[in-house]
């Protein structure tokens, strides 16, 4: 990308944690990456090489996760803020996704899941890169995260499996899809966390949360190589994904269905 790298700016108060997302990234040669060991010198090292996306941890000494997405947004609104979280629940992760979180990761965190969270972020990042787009993005992001289980559909089978799908009406207002997001086979997704997401060919995305937490255990392959499927029969052969919930009746209770 030359010098359009992704410029990727991580905060956290723990070093270990800096060093090992250091890590696991620093591979990519099309992305930049600074750390700040405190929202203070995170909000420097922000005005000084503007990033294009923010790991930030949630709790934090003097300003918190939350306090320093506000500030970063105050900043430039088209930047995607990832949350990192050790206290992963569904208020803390909806409260950021309404003041304008891209999504959030629990630690303690795989390789894979800070892999998976970036590359969706980095994809859009080279997007507005490529297109030229001046626009908040990030507004369309916001505007669109649903609530938990909202416009999701859901059905047990006999294998006690969870079936999830989305609802018609998400698609129909949705227009020409380009492409989506779906986690993959042996994912664990949590109840709030997207877990499905679908990119316009003008660049506008609609997120879901997931209604309930569990181990994804096979993906509708037909929808990813043509989404189009889930349009044309999304309570059928447009499921999108199946998992085997890991806290039914727990994420039940907290949809006000048991």
């Amino acid at each position: 990308m030359g010098s359009d790298k992704v410029k990727i700016l991580v905060v956290d108060d723990e070093q270990i944690v800096l060093d090992s997302i250091k890590r696991i990234l620093k591979k990519d040669d099309d992305i930049e990456i600074f750390t700040a060991i405190s929202a203070v010198e995170g909000l420097d090292l922000l005005n000084k090489f503007q990033p294009n996306i923010i790991l930030t941890d949630l709790m934090m000494p003097e300003i918190d996760g939350l306090e320093f997405l506000r500030k970063a947004k105050e900043v430039d609104e088209k930047i995607l803020v990832i949350m990192i979280t050790g206290y992963a629940t569904i208020n803390t992760a909806l409260q950021a996704m309404q003041f304008g979180a891209f999504d959030y990761i629990a630690k303690p965190f795989t390789r894979e899941e800070l892999r998976r969270v970036i590359d969706r972020a980095k994809s859009i990042v080279v997007s507005q890169i490529k297109n030229g787009i001046k626009s908040p993005l990030q507004n369309e992001i916001i505007s669109n995260i649903q609530g938990v289980g909202q416009y999701s559909w859901m059905m047990m089978n006999d294998e006690g499996l969870v079936v999830l799908g989305v609802e018609r009406a998400v698609l129909f207002s949705f227009g020409k899809i380009q492409t989506i997001y779906l986690p993959s086979v042996g994912d664990e997704i949590r109840q709030g966390s997207v877990y499905f997401q679908i990119f316009s060919s003008d660049l506008r995305t609609q997120s879901i949360l997931s209604p309930l937490s569990g181990t994804v255990v096979e993906v509708n392959k037909a929808v990813l190589d043509n989404p189009d499927v889930a349009l044309q029969d999304p309570y059928g052969e447009g499921w999108l994904i199946k998992i085997k919930p890991s806290n039914f009746e727990a994420d039940m209770k907290t949809l006000g269905l048991l």
